[in-house]
């Protein structure tokens, strides 16, 4: 039950994600989007830090950090909000959540697969390419069921 109500959940996310889609493509202006728009206000970096009830200085460095990726989400909003503009937070998987489970899976299984099969070597046990993939694509269902948290345990891997 919990594993339908979670998989409806990612179906759910990557519907978002799809409409999300075309935003993705858009860059962040080298000189940021604060002071972008600044400009395309016209609005000075005085008038800015007023707005802010900060010095220009302030504005200068805010715009830096912006610039730099060193910006804290508040101040961005502050700044967004005297820009009359809305701050739009997001993060966008750079492909379906189920493959990077199934990716994450794949890995595990060929790992703990590739280490058991050493070891059998070893005793002249070892076992044939047909048998490794049976048992990699037996181990990956596994995971794939189980639950997901258990994929992201072992940061070595």
């Amino acid at each position: 039950m919990e594993n339908n109500f979670k998989k409806l959940m990612q179906e759910q996310l990557q519907e978002q994600f799809k409409q999300l889609s075309g935003a993705s493509q858009v860059t962040k202006p080298k000189s940021g989007w604060i002071r972008v728009i600044r400009d395309a206000l016209g609005m000075s970096g005085e008038a800015l830090a007023k707005r802010l009830n900060c010095s220009q200085a302030n504005v200068t460095a805010l715009e830096r950090r912006e610039r730099t990726s060193k910006i804290s989400l508040e101040a961005l909003d502050q700044a967004a909000k005297v820009l009359n503009c809305k701050l739009v937070y997001f993060l966008i998987p750079n492909e379906p959540l189920n493959k990077i489970l199934e990716n994450r899976a794949k890995l595990i299984a060929k790992r703990k697969i590739d280490l058991v099969n050493h070891s059998m070597s070893l005793e002249q046990q070892g076992l044939t390419s047909k048998q490794l993939q049976q048992q990699e694509r037996d181990l990956i269902e596994e995971l794939l069921q189980g639950n997901p948290k258990n994929l992201w345990i072992d940061d070595k891997i």
